[in-house]
């Protein structure tokens, strides 16, 4: 994979909307994510990777070293854990 898509689904990740609308789903948070997904239909692979990676899914998808040191940083930004 590389860091464009990286970054992509680490939006994805990051994003309460849409960790909400795939951990807890309900109509309204379905009518933006579907809206969403009919304006950009490119960002449905990335989302679903985002989505088996949120699930569990998809447990041998590797990052190397620097992605997940970003990762972890850009959760920890969003949680208020570091600035």
């Amino acid at each position: 994979m590389n860091s464009k898509v990286n970054n992509k689904i680490q939006g994805f990740l990051i994003n309460d909307d849409f960790i909400n609308y795939i951990v807890n789903p309900n109509l309204i948070l379905k009518e933006i994510w579907d809206d969403f997904f009919i304006s950009h239909p490119e960002m449905i692979p990335i989302a679903t990777e985002a989505q088996n990676i949120l699930l569990g899914i998809n447990q041998y998808s590797e990052l190397s070293e620097h992605e997940t040191k970003s990762m972890e940083n850009k959760i920890f930004e969003k949680c208020g854990l570091i600035s």
